[in-house]
């Protein structure tokens, strides 16, 4: 019996297998190009009807499930929980608030949610810069502290929650806030902005993110050397993620990254403009709409604003972005997509049409050609045809920096009022 014992307890034992990550990357490479295969099929027998073919159209529909689930299985191996990166925060804090004599408690939450290996590894140097950020310039000192009446001990919390299908991690501070004065008179010492311009609170707490930025009075170990914020923004924007900041001065602030599960594959809309077609991933898309004559206004530089429930939304022609010919230029016989960007601001997409939802199979273009403002990377369509993958952030850089506005046609020189720049 007791060798029986034996052999079931070591039956138990092995639960797991160690298995080369390379061999998991050419697994997932090839459940990507079955996706791409199931495309082309699936388009080529599209014009089959299916009471004429039921068995075929069955077929299809059973092994499209079969592969979003193997797709989902293969990633599931690659997937490791973030505690593996929040392990090095509890140290970090404690030595900086040796070095900086302050009393800092740290709180996490949410460490055993899963995100892809490669997401994980490129971690640890954004948590690292913020963790250091909220550390030298959020806490205040005890003394500070106990004068504006909170508590001596510091507070940071970092929480790691998947929403949809994305990775949100968010590092959370009771201290002082960002001090938007300071930040104003650094940026206009370094000349990062012009003398005369205006910015919204956003605006400024944005500027933390520029190369070379910091509101450290000395150069020390923790930070004042000018890098930091911008490689946080760099290594998540090289994630297909985003930053974003809300800052409530005298309270504190939090910086939430919005990360994608996995660099592999992505849900997204596939867009026609003039004879080309483009993907816009699904998380970026907040709806998409024909607008009527009446929401549409000119502003003084020829731009257009499309009016959304009380909200003025600017427009982007894609066709002028990438210069596609015979493009749609009347956006009430185009549609609109209205996309979020990573500051929580919104731009309208013009296109010609939507063909449909799509999973598609992301294959890097840096790799295999040059970097590409405005397109994220690439996919293979079921036609076998290359479709760009969009970077919302990247076109709206192209929109407001290198776009010439056309002149405006006769009909929409009479259309309402312009709208003043307080709107």
């Amino acid at each position: 019996p007791a060798a029986g014992g034996a052999a079931g307890g070591e039956t138990k034992a092995v639960r797991s297998i160690r298995v080369d990550l390379d061999r998991v990357d050419k697994l997932v490479n090839m459940v990507g190009e079955l996706v791409i295969t199931h495309a082309m099929i699936a388009q080529q027998t599209e014009h089959l009807h299916a009471d004429q073919h039921p068995e075929l159209a069955n077929g299809l529909a059973e092994l499209s499930h079969h592969i979003r689930d193997l797709q989902e299985s293969v990633m599931a191996m690659r997937a490791q929980p973030v505690k593996s990166v929040f392990a090095r925060l509890p140290r970090l804090v404690r030595e900086l608030a040796m070095m900086t004599n302050k009393k800092i408690r740290l709180e996490m939450s949410g460490e055993n949610t899963e995100i892809d290996k490669t997401v994980i590894e490129q971690l640890g140097d954004p948590l690292t810069h913020m963790i250091r950020n909220s550390c030298d310039h959020g806490i205040e000192s005890p003394e500070d502290r106990a004068a504006v009446g909170k508590q001596p001990e510091g507070l940071i919390h970092v929480s790691a929650d998947q929403r949809g299908g994305r990775i949100v991690i968010e590092i959370t501070d009771d201290g002082r806030g960002i001090n938007r004065e300071k930040v104003m008179k650094k940026a206009l010492e370094k000349k990062l902005i012009a003398p005369d311009a205006t910015l919204s609170n956003e605006e400024i707490d944005n500027l933390i993110f520029l190369p070379g930025f910091s509101t450290a009075d000395t150069v020390s170990n923790i930070s004042g050397r000018g890098v930091g914020m911008d490689v946080v923004r760099q290594n998540i924007q090289s994630l297909g993620g985003r930053v974003h900041i809300q800052s409530r001065p005298g309270q504190g602030s939090s910086f939430i990254l919005t990360l994608p599960l996995t660099l592999a594959v992505l849900d997204g809309m596939v867009l026609k403009v003039g004879e080309q077609s483009y993907i816009i991933p699904l998380a970026n898309i907040v709806e998409s709409l024909r607008p009527e004559t009446d929401q549409i206004n000119i502003v003084a530089n020829q731009s257009q604003l499309l009016r959304i429930r009380g909200e003025y939304v600017p427009l982007v022609y894609l066709h002028r972005v990438f210069q596609v010919a015979n493009g749609i230029d009347d956006p009430t016989k185009a549609l609109v997509i209205i996309v979020e960007l990573e500051d929580g601001s919104k731009m309208g997409l013009v296109v010609d049409e939507i063909v449909g939802q799509q999973q598609v199979v992301i294959k890097s273009l840096e790799e295999n050609f040059d970097p590409i403002r405005g397109v994220g990377a690439a996919t293979i369509l079921g036609n076998g045809r290359v479709s760009l993958i969009l970077d919302v952030a990247g076109i709206k850089h192209i929109a407001e920096h290198e776009i010439q506005r056309p002149a405006l046609p006769a009909a929409q020189r009479n259309a309402p009022a312009p709208l003043r720049a307080s709107a």
